[in-house]
């Protein structure tokens, strides 16, 4: 119950998110009076779980087990050491005679890789183990994504709020602000001709 787009699991979490008493605001809808969008005129979306659930399926629709929770964030924690490590291994590299280019190639081919394994996992993590087991692993999920580490909780509260604000990424902002909405500016007209000219710019503008 703790992932960020938990309360979707039945309507009536649809209906507490749509409620005007102000409780709750980070999970709070911009609807009209008949719980419909402003925006599209779309009702809240609501799962549609089969009943009786095929067992092929049943694993996407299980509760993940605390182990599971403690495996997401070893392996998270494993990836974080091993891109300091790459750092590490990058200056070791420089100072002990490999020109920059065989340095720099080294570096790319090792970090990169994990760079994209460090934001697929931490995705799963935040939906499915969203805290984490032990304090200081609040503090390991940004320091190599940007200039300055992001707080963890900034990170669970800012994606709480786009899910709840956007359950389809063809229309953002559907039933309110959505914090992601600058990342994708650039491709809000795709349709349009003049998306061509926009959307190729969307990797330097994230």
């Amino acid at each position: 119950q703790s992932a960020p787009d938990a309360a979707y699991v039945d309507d009536e979490g649809a209906k507490r998110a749509a409620r005007k008493d102000g409780a709750g605001a980070m999970l709070q809808l911009e609807v009209d009076d008949n719980k419909r969008s402003k925006k599209t005129q779309r009702a809240i979306p609501t799962p549609n779980i089969p009943d009786p659930m095929p067992p092929e399926l049943a694993f996407m629709f299980t509760k993940i087990s605390p182990e599971q929770k403690m495996y997401m964030w070893n392996i998270y924690t494993l990836i974080f050491v091993a891109e300091s490590l790459t750092v590490v291994l990058y200056w070791a590299l420089l100072r002990y005679g490999a020109s920059f280019a065989a340095a720099t190639t080294a570096y790319g081919f090792i970090m990169i890789p994990l760079c994209i394994q460090n934001i697929y996992i931490l995705h799963d993590v935040v939906h499915g183990a969203t805290f984490p087991p032990y304090e200081w692993q609040n503090y390991i999920t940004h320091p190599w994504a940007d200039f300055f580490s992001l707080p963890w909780m900034d990170v669970i509260m800012e994606h709480n709020r786009h899910h709840n604000s956007t359950f389809d990424l063809l229309n953002h902002g559907e039933f309110g602000w959505d914090p992601a909405n600058w990342l994708y500016v650039l491709q809000e007209w795709t349709f349009e001709w003049y998306g061509w000219l926009t959307v190729p710019l969307i990797p330097f503008w994230h």
